[in-house]
């Protein structure tokens, strides 16, 4: 799993957002990206290259949960990235 080097996680104030790097395009705020500390946090894992095993362990570590929810939560967040193109499998 890997994101889309377009992409990059910010924090402004309270609010994790990600942001399209620039490419000489006008910035259309219209489709910004806010994440939740989760979000953010799985984000990150994938900015440092991961696979899903690692990925769930990192979540169960992080928070209190099981396998299965930490499973379930990787493979939800990946595929809305996915499906926005931040993020390929």
């Amino acid at each position: 799993m890997k994101l889309n080097g377009k992409y990059r996680l910010r924090k402004v104030g309270d609010t994790y957002i990600v942001v399209r790097l620039g490419d000489g395009q006008s910035v259309n705020f219209s489709r910004l990206i806010t994440v939740n500390d989760t979000g953010a946090f799985i984000f990150k894992q994938l900015e440092n290259g991961t696979d899903m095993d690692s990925l769930v362990a990192a979540i169960m570590g992080e928070y209190e949960i099981d396998e299965a929810g930490a499973r379930d939560a990787a493979e939800t967040y990946l595929t809305k990235l996915v499906d926005l193109g931040i993020a390929e499998r």
